[in-house]
Parts: structure tokens; C-alpha cells; sequence
């Protein structure tokens, strides 16, 4: 939010704590020397990193406004704003909520007997119209030893912030929870481990400072005083959520002794931190000042998660945790996953990323068919931009120099946001000619898309084979178990099963009058077509006739035809 110094107050908030098992905690809010007559308090309806309506005003009972003039008169002028008339003269106006907190994710407050967990988006009201700094006090039971947050200390639980912003982007953990410590570039960095696991803590340490160190080569300046990891173990789930100076994580609490799970976490872990570069600092320009009363749209989401998803991947290679061909078949599953996406086939990436708010975390049973994720797609074009920009320089200039020049022309020079123009002009003054590559990201899945990949390939001497070609297996479903049996979870558009009328919720029960047991596709191959499926709908048996057909889905294997090639060479280097 930007105001001007005319606006200026201060506003001090108390949050207690006095029964964590209710899972409420306090507010207060205390105005001095306001000067207009009328209070508008706001609550936020979502939270930065997470792009949909959240309502977080729904946790809130009543609200209560005291001036030293009296009990002010609540006008509530719509479902997040509370509106009262100050009476003239009042010197000081104190606000008091109670706030229901126990939904457990990155995205929300927590509370129970063991911690807090505080996402202060989802907790504190703002005085709309006005630039807020002030201090913040923390109440809690005595048992909770540890309070982290990267705001800046005052003592006695208490802390100073500069704006709203600032404020409410400084997560708050508080309980028992230990701390690990290292150095980043000089900057001291934490990461407080809440809850019970298994985290060998040595090992850890030493290679999450090595991701750290890899995520910070890429643009070779910290922009942090100190930084802070806060890693939630689980029973189940995952997840995370950025921050300027933090991060959120969340991790099943005995996946560090799963080789394969603990690597996806590095990968987290390094996607959430390169984004107090990409997205905190090098950003489109709406994510930044934020309105937190309505959805805040950009077309460049694709550029915010996409790339940052790629480089989570590049990461965990160029810190050797993962081999080259582990690499590239990585980047070959998500080449075939963005091709096989039959959304990519009706919306672009400028249209995922401005649907955000009503496609991307509000998934159906239908989603694959309608839209595209800029997570997936995004990867894609990240990473065909990176040989692309390489190739147009002589392996000179690939991906890490347009976010340094991006970092460098907006961040530190202008201190703001990119427009969409000025993104795709960066990629031309890095590339040193026009590479067009806007109307990739304006354009859907087609043909083309596959001719582009393979092309761009080309230039880093890596070719593609399909797996599934001419496989004669396709039926165009996918399937979960509920209670042992067996249900259609979706069905893909213009598929057998898509045209022959089967649909989600479904419940598989035979092919050819054989009971479906173990794997269906092991039951499609031991049968002979055509297939009688025998499903229950909605209590009712019926009986669906289809044949497999020809498998439209790709299953691209990358290969490297030319190891000494120096395109290849700078895209697969090393730290």
C-alpha cells in the first residue's frame, strides 16, 4: 500500500494468547491521534504467495471500538470492513477482535496447546486509507520459550515495523521449537523446526546452507539482513509459502529418512527461498503494493512460479544432488505433462496466470480439461528461455542474467515492479535481438508447441523420443480408491471413456464379467477388446461398451547427441 505522509499513524497491535486449546487469540489495536472522522478497519481477503479469496475475515466473532470519548457505533459497510464515526478530538482509539485460528497450512494461523503458528494476513486488521507503522506486542503461555519472526526486536516480545506491508510479512512462530544457524553471503540465517521428526540435524544444516548458496549465485547479491526458515512437520502434507525475509514450509515429520522425499524438500525448500528474489524483489508489477481487499491480477504469474519452479529443479543439479540424466528426465516429464494437458489446448499462459484466483487453487474433477497450470507451463518456458538466450549469445547470456538485469533495472534502480512490456523487452536486451518470445507465453498447446521444444532443443544439441508412440492403451481416465473400491476421479475430454459416457464418481467393478482387481491396465492388457465395463452410478448398475485407442499422451525421453556442444555446455554447468 502506498500513502502519503499526510496519512501517516501509528498503530500499535497487542496479540494474546491465554488458552492456545480454544485456538483464539486476541487482538487489540491501539490508534493514537487520529485525525479523520471516520474509521474504516479492514481485513484482509487474502494473503501474497497464495492468489484466492481467502476470507479471512470469517474468523472474526465481533468487534469492539473505544474511544476516549466513548464506545463508538460499528457501520458495517461491507463483509470486510467495519466503519465507525470518531467523535472530534479523540486522542486515542483502541480496537479489540477475538480471531478463531486452527486451520494448519502455510496460508493460515494456528493454534494449539503445543504452538502458534501466525500468518499475520490472517489476523490483523488495517486502517485503511492510512500508512501504518508501529510495534507489536505478543502475549503467550509462559511453557512457550521461543517466539521467531524476522521482525526487528524491541524486547519483552515486542517489535517495530515500518508499514503494513512489512508487517504482515513477517510470519510468527512461537513455542518450544529448536533453531539451526548458518551464513549465507554474510547474512545469518535460521531455521526453526516445529514439531516432532526425524531430522538428522547436522546434515541438514549442511545441505540446506548449500542450497541457500546455490539459490544465491544465481544473482550474487542478498538482500536480507537475516533470514528464516519455518519448517512445520506434519503428519501429512506440504506446501509453502514465501516471505521477504522468510519462509514457510511444511514437511511429513519422518520423510528426512526417505532419500526421494527428502530431495523433494531440498527442492521446496530452494524453490520458496529463490523467491525472496523472484516474486519479493523481481516481480510483475501488481504483486506489489498489495491490495489486500481484492484479487490483484497480472498476466506474469508464469514468470513468478514457473521460473522459480525450474530453477528448484536447476538447483538441486547444480548442487549435486541430482545427476544430469536425473535432470533431464525431470525436465522431459514436465515437457510431457505441459503437452499433455489438454487446458494447455484453450488457455495461455497470460490467462492461467490472471485466472488464478479462479482456476488455480480452486481445482474440479474437470480442471485438466480447462485450464493449464503456470506452474507446469511455466517450467516449460523457463526453460526453453534459458537455451534460448543462451543460444542468441553464444552461451554467453542464458537465464540467470535476465533475472540479474531484471533484479538490477527494477528492483535496486526503480525500486518497483515490471509491466508486462517491460519483461519481454528485458528478454530482447539480453538476448541482444528480438526472440519474440511473448507469443509463447500468449499462445496455447498445439503442434507448435512441440515443434518449438524440439527446436529450441536443438540449439543445445539434446534431441526428444516418445515412449507412447503407437501404443494402442489409451482409455483417458484416472482413478482413485474410496474404502477399497475403485472410482473414476476424472475423465479427459474427447477421450473412449470421455465419449462413450462414463463419468467421475463412477464406480469400476468389472471388465468382460472378470472383477477388477490390482492394476487396470494389467486387466486391459490380459483381456481382449472389445471391453464391457460393469460400473455402479449412483447405487445403480450399468454396463459401458468402448475399445482403447491410439495413445494421444506423450512420454518424452531427452537425449544429449552432442556432450561437447557449448550451448550444452553453459546450460548443464556446474557452481
Amino acid at each position: 500500500m502506498i500513502y502519503s505522509e499526510s496519512n501517516a499513524i501509528s498503530v500499535n497491535y497487542t496479540l494474546s494468547i491465554a488458552q492456545p486449546n480454544s485456538h483464539y487469540a486476541q487482538i487489540n489495536l491501539e490508534i493514537k491521534d487520529f485525525k479523520s472522522t471516520q474509521l474504516n478497519l479492514k481485513m484482509p481477503v487474502w494473503t501474497p504467495g497464495s492468489y484466492m479469496i481467502r476470507e479471512f475475515e470469517k474468523n472474526i466473532d465481533r468487534v469492539s471500538c473505544l474511544s476516549d470519548k466513548g464506545t463508538l457505533i460499528l457501520k458495517k459497510s461491507d463483509k470486510n470492513t467495519w466503519t465507525y464515526d470518531v467523535p472530534s478530538g479523540s486522542k486515542s482509539i483502541i480496537i479489540s477482535y477475538p480471531i478463531y485460528c486452527f486451520e494448519q497450512s502455510v496460508r493460515t494461523s494456528y493454534i494449539d496447546e503445543d504452538h502458534a503458528f501466525l500468518l499475520l494476513t490472517s489476523c490483523l486488521m488495517l486502517v485503511d486509507g492510512h500508512n501504518q507503522t508501529g510495534q507489536i506486542s505478543f502475549n503467550f503461555p509462559s511453557q512457550w520459550t521461543r517466539l521467531s519472526t524476522t521482525l526487528k526486536p524491541l524486547g519483552n516480545n515486542t517489535f517495530e515495523y515500518n508499514s503494513y506491508d512489512e508487517l504482515v510479512d513477517s510470519p510468527i512462530e512461537i513455542g518450544t521449537h529448536e533453531e539451526i544457524q548458518f551464513e549465507v553471503a554474510g547474512v545469518p540465517h535460521r531455521a526453526a523446526l516445529v514439531g516432532r521428526n526425524n531430522c538428522d540435524k547436522v546434515k541438514f544444516k549442511a545441505d540446506l546452507e548449500k542450497i541457500c548458496n546455490t539459490m544465491y549465485s544465481i544473482i550474487g547479491e542478498h538482500p536480507c539482513k537475516e533470514y528464516l526458515f519455518i519448517i512445520h512437520h506434519v503428519e501429512e502434507g506440504g506446501g509453502g509459502l514465501e516471505h521477504a525475509n522468510s519462509c514457510v514450509v511444511q514437511i511429513p515429520r519422518f520423510n528426512y529418512s526417505n532419500p526421494d522425499r527428502y530431495k523433494a524438500f531440498l527442492g521446496l525448500c530452494a524453490h520458496e527461498y529463490f523467491h525472496l528474489w523472484n516474486v519479493k524483489r523481481i516481480r510483475p508489477f501488481a504483486l506489489g503494493p498489495f491490495d489486500y481487499s481484492k484479487e490483484n491480477h497480472t498476466n506474469l504469474l508464469w514468470v513468478a512460479e514457473g521460473i522459480t519452479s525450474y530453477y528448484d529443479e536447476l538447483a538441486l543439479y547444480r548442487a549435486g544432488y541430482t545427476s544430469e540424466p536425473d535432470f533431464l528426465k525431470s525436465l522431459a516429464s514436465n515437457f510431457s505433462a505441459t503437452l499433455n494437458r489438454n487446458g494447455g489446448k484453450i488457455q495461455s499462459m497470460h490467462e492461467a496466470s490472471f485466472d488464478s484466483w479462479i482456476k488455480e487453487y480452486r481445482t474440479t474433477e474437470h480442471s485438466t480439461n480447462n485450464n493449464i497450470s503456470y506452474y507446469l507451463k511455466g517450467q516449460t518456458l523457463a526453460a526453453l528461455l534459458d537455451i534460448e538466450l543462451l543460444s542468441a549469445t553464444k552461451g554467453k547470456n542464458g537465464l540467470d542474467h535476465l533475472m540479474r538485469y531484471l533484479y538490477k533495472t527494477y528492483y535496486i534502480k526503480q525500486g518497483r515492479g515490471f509491466t508486462d512490456d517491460e519483461f519481454y523487452q528485458a528478454i530482447d536486451e539480453v538476448a541482444g535481438k528480438k526472440l519474440g518470445f511473448r507469443t509463447w507465453a500468449e499462445g496455447i498447446n498445439d503442434e507448435q508447441t512441440l515443434d518449438a521444444i524440439v527446436t529450441t532443443l536443438k540449439k543445445a544439441a539434446c534431441s526428444l523420443s516418445d515412449k507412447n508412440k503407437g501404443a494402442i492403451d489409451y482409455l483417458g481416465i484416472n482413478t482413485e480408491i474410496k474404502n477399497e473400491r475403485l472410482f473414476v476421479r476424472n475423465v479427459e475430454i474427447n477421450s473412449p471413456a470421455w465419449n462413450k459416457g462414463l463419468q467421475v464418481g463412477d464406480e469400476l467393478l468389472a471388465i468382460n464379467n472378470v472383477r477388477i482387481k490390482g492394476s487396470l491396465d494389467e486387466m486391459f492388457k490380459n483381456l481382449q477388446g472389445p471391453y464391457s465395463i460393469l460400473i455402479s452410478r449412483a447405487g445403480l448398475i450399468r454396463t459401458i461398451e468402448l475399445e482403447l485407442e491410439k495413445n494421444p499422451k506423450y512420454n518424452l525421453l531427452l537425449s544429449l547427441d552432442n556432450a561437447d556442444d557449448p550451448i550444452m555446455k553453459a546450460w548443464l554447468k556446474k557452481n
